[in-house]
């Protein structure tokens, strides 16, 4: 008998599950990526039936399309990190202007880019992804296609791209990845080589993602008082600039109180105050930062979200046993 107990003590002990990690992969990435994929799809449908910029089905598909994307858009790593899968979703800012100019080339009569997907996928990821198919159904420059124009084929051929990246990216979480930072730890496990590593990662992603709302979302329309830059906003061709913020914070909240929902009341306190701020600012595309009062309330926005990252960083990392990562925040 003592030798069979000493035998099992020298067997290797079950991974303890994580129940951060649990909470993350069962409430967010599940229920998110189920939900973007089926927006992805039916996205895909509404461009076959109606590819015209003018169909109220495709802009509302498109509006779906958007809203499951920032459900998930915090998830900066593993599946959308690899094959740039992330850019091609999402490509923005588009600092440079490049996806006008990259639209312009691409819609020309017989362009083999409109008819073959392999052709499509080489093309920049600008005109790729849900911001390719919104300055397509939204900018004047280009919604005025018709249904056997250039400007339908790239619709139709966009929407299907999309829908197979979100697919692919889904399935990696789904058959790989979320199985990856479950069993951060073991033995067998090159990537994560214990749990504070996988809950690091998400942590990371978090953070960045707030500070992408502080700088992007909003810093780029702010600009600087001499020069405020409203077309610089997010989603302002589709006027729902104001929409995204919020959403967006609405994920961070998501992801924050999985990873620590009994230990950070204060940076719950605090996301209830800046999403309450946001549902205040009555400016859909951000137009209003070139007025005082309208340029006032959005930087009161990115002034408590601010404090609300650094709440969050001192609340999170204490529950977790972590602290921030290397990130960089790379203009998508």
């Amino acid at each position: 008998m003592r030798l069979l107990i000493a035998a099992l003590c020298l067997l290797p002990l079950p991974l303890r599950a994580d129940p951060a990690i649990d909470r993350v992969l069962d409430d967010v990435v599940t229920p998110g990526f189920t939900s973007f994929v089926a927006a992805t799809d039916a996205l895909e449908r509404a461009a076959q039936a109606d590819c015209r910029a003018s169909s109220d089905g495709l802009r509302g598909a498109w509006n779906a399309a958007m809203d499951a994307w920032l459900s998930v858009a915090d998830l900066r790593f593993g599946p959308l990190e690899d094959d740039a899968r992330r850019q091609i979703i999402a490509y923005w800012p588009d600092k440079s202007g490049h996806r006008t100019k990259a639209l312009a080339r691409l819609l020309t009569p017989g362009n083999p880019g409109l008819a073959d997907a392999g052709l499509f996928r080489q093309q920049p990821v600008s005109v790729r992804g849900l911001y390719g198919i919104e300055a397509m159904i939204y900018d004047s420059r280009f919604n005025g296609y018709g249904p056997d124009d250039p400007g339908c084929a790239l619709v139709r051929m966009a929407a299907a791209d999309l829908d197979e990246t979100a697919r692919a990216a889904a399935e990696a979480w789904d058959t790989d990845f979320a199985a990856t930072l479950r069993t951060a730890g073991d033995g067998a496990n090159a990537r994560f080589l214990d749990e504070i590593e996988a809950r690091q990662v998400v942590f990371t992603a978090l953070l960045a993602s707030i500070q992408f709302d502080i700088n992007e979302r909003i810093g780029l329309p702010i600009g600087t008082v001499e020069t405020p830059r409203p077309l610089r906003a997010e989603g302002r061709l589709s006027g729902r600039a104001q929409r995204n913020l919020e959403l967006a914070l609405a994920a961070h909240e998501r992801l924050a109180m999985a990873l620590a929902p009994d230990d950070a009341l204060m940076t719950a306190e605090d996301f209830e105050r800046v999403r309450f701020m946001a549902g205040k600012l009555d400016d859909p595309d951000f137009s209003g930062v070139e007025t005082p009062t309208g340029r006032f309330r959005l930087e009161a926005v990115q002034t408590a979200l601010t404090l609300l990252r650094t709440v969050a960083n001192e609340e999170l990392s204490a529950a977790l046993g972590v602290t921030m990562g290397l990130n960089a925040l790379d203009g998508d």
